[in-house]
């Protein structure tokens, strides 16, 4: 579930650039997203999840809220809260009272981190505009984001962005055996000034919570 959980929170937030024989529309709108992410400064964001399972079978739906500076970011999602400041990484489990510390590679940030479908260029993705609409009833433009590796399990990616702010609205990931998720982005504030602190994880408010150093 764990797994299942941060594999659909991964393309939350952003998208930078998509090289040559990409799609030009496509290309000038992500250019522009990833470059009003960067002029927000500390974004702080909520969201909902819907999850699917195989087949299309409709799973869980959740909350939770992001906020980044940066690369840095703390997720909370249910009982879940994870801690990135920039090298370390730390999930906490309050159903376990444990906390996993790890050394994440850019490739398993976009399992963990929202924010990185800005970075989806970098890691074998096409983008292709798919037009304009409304979401949320919010007027948008949206991009469909497909991966070069025949093997990804994903099969595509939705994204959704306002057209005058450029904020993204909705992210939808579908896997290629039917399963996936719908993320709605509900609030979306930058120019947050956070303390670097608040991308660490705190142990002395939690003395009594077990850590399994994995780095």
């Amino acid at each position: 579930m764990k797994r299942v959980l941060l594999l659909c929170l991964s393309f939350l937030l952003g998208v930078a650039a998509c090289f040559a024989q990409q799609d030009a529309k496509a290309v000038d709108i992500l250019n522009k997203a990833s470059a009003a992410y960067v002029k927000a400064g500390g974004v702080k964001a909520a969201f909902s999840l819907q999850m699917m399972h195989p087949k299309g079978v409709k799973g869980e739906s959740l909350k939770g809220s992001i906020r980044l500076k940066g690369q840095k970011f703390k997720l909370d999602v249910e009982d879940m809260t994870t801690w990135f400041d920039g090298s370390n990484q730390w999930v906490y489990l309050k159903s376990n009272q444990e906390v996993n510390v790890s050394n994440p590679t850019e490739e398993e940030l976009l399992t963990i981190n929202p924010i990185n479908v800005f970075q989806l260029y970098k890691h074998g993705y096409n983008c292709s505009y798919k037009g304009s609409g409304t979401s949320s009833g919010l007027a948008v433009n949206t991009i469909l984001l497909t991966p070069k590796n025949k093997y990804s399990q994903v099969s595509g990616i939705l994204v959704s962005f306002e057209k005058n702010s450029l904020r993204p609205v909705t992210i939808a990931i579908t896997n290629k055996d039917k399963s996936g998720t719908t993320v709605n982005i509900t609030s979306y504030q930058g120019g947050n000034a956070f303390a670097d602190n608040l991308f660490v994880f705190p142990a002395k408010e939690y003395p009594s919570t077990q850590v399994i150093d994995l780095r």
